[in-house]
């Protein structure tokens, strides 16, 4: 009887670490369709459209003001 008692825990811990690792694979699996259909959808695609649009506006007047300047330091 003795013996029986000692199996079960082994038993469970092995079902139980097999069931974790089914539900990690199952959670990575469904992250990776959720970021592909991210990845395709429209509205990324515009946000990063917009991004861009927003980054080279910041740096064209940053190089502007970086222009004036220097006109001001070559005055003085």
């Amino acid at each position: 009887m003795e013996q029986d008692k000692n199996k079960q825990p082994e038993k469970k811990t092995a079902n139980s670490k097999s069931k974790t690792e089914e539900w990690i694979d199952k959670a990575e699996e469904y992250i990776d369709d959720a970021a592909d259909k991210i990845h395709k959808s429209e509205t990324y695609k515009k946000t990063g459209q917009s991004a861009e649009k927003a980054t080279k506006k910041l740096f064209r007047k940053a190089g502007k003001l970086w222009g004036k300047s220097e006109q001001y330091f070559k005055k003085k």
